[in-house]
């Protein structure tokens, strides 16, 4: 029952009619709207929460892209796809599943709250019954998914306080090019590798890499405030708005010379998108005083 497809016709017999809100809803669980919510906290509310919830969702993005590749199994067949839907690479566990139970299982330990709680689990419960829904999973999936999500939040909760101390006695930049390495070694590997079906490495490896150097560069030459200049909540909303069009634009603009069909090229992309909004757009929203 875990893997037939058999239980996608009894969601769409159950729940008819609701294939395009299940495509919005899957959305929020889409790695776009991930680096989104992670930009608008960096900039204008808890750098150092938001940075940490970055780490959280890395670690969760390479776990799931290696475990697809290791594991290796066939999404759904593509006459169960809804209509509007092609999802890449390999089928188990769920990204948008674990995505989902990671960050905003993130939010529920940290903001500690009912309603957090509240909205955690159903926002990840939808966004992963979405995708057996939409027809590009199997129930077994979802499951995998979000156990491997939850594993992570709970090993970055309780490893969080010894891990800061052991940490403590390295360089702040040491401990990001390390970060660096690791993402420049993964997709040193992934070229090596036969890709999963319609998808690279290249945008994991090149915002890991990055989010690395740019977190560097911002800690030795920018130190901004999420504070608003003189007060003014105005400033801090344009900040976000420009800042999310700048780094978009830079992710779109660039895809015509550096497409995403090849890795090193998407590779460079992504970094240069990182390296925008982590860096980049701050030090120009500092000396313009947003």
């Amino acid at each position: 029952m875990l893997f037939d497809p058999g239980i996608i016709d009894v969601l769409r017999d159950a729940l008819p009619g609701l294939g395009d809100f299940f495509l919005l809803v899957t959305q929020i669980g889409s790695e776009l709207f991930y680096v989104v919510l992670l930009l608008v906290g960096y900039w204008a509310f808890n750098k150092r929460e938001s940075i940490i919830l970055t780490y959280v969702l890395i670690v969760s993005i390479l776990s799931n892209y290696w475990l697809k590749v290791i594991i290796a199994a066939e999404r759904p067949p593509t006459s169960y796809w809804f209509p509007g839907t092609n999802p890449p690479n390999y089928s188990t566990p769920s990204g948008h599943s674990q995505f989902s139970a990671s960050l905003y299982g993130w939010f529920a330990v940290r903001i500690k709250t009912w309603w957090m709680a509240l909205l955690a689990v159903v926002l990840t419960f939808l966004i992963g019954f979405s995708r057996i829904y939409l027809g590009v999973h199997y129930l077994g999936d979802v499951l995998i998914g979000w156990g491997v999500g939850i594993l992570i939040v709970i090993a970055f909760y309780y490893l969080e306080k010894p891990a800061r101390e052991f940490f403590s006695q390295y360089k702040f930049e040491h401990l990001l090019l390390s970060v660096f390495i690791i993402g420049l070694l993964m997709t040193v590997i992934a070229a090596l590798l036969p890709p999963p079906p319609n998808d690279n490495f290249g945008a994991l490896g090149g915002l890991t890499m990055g989010l690395a150097l740019g977190l560097v560069l911002e800690n030795k030459f920018v130190r901004f405030s999420v504070e608003a200049p003189n007060g003014q909540k105005w400033r801090l909303v344009l900040r976000v708005v420009i800042g999310l069009v700048l780094v978009i634009g830079v992710m779109i603009g660039l895809s015509p010379i550096l497409p995403s069909e090849d890795l090193l090229l998407r590779t460079v992309r992504y970094f240069l998108t990182a390296i925008t909004g982590i860096f980049v757009w701050p030090v120009i929203f500092k000396k313009i005083n947003l």
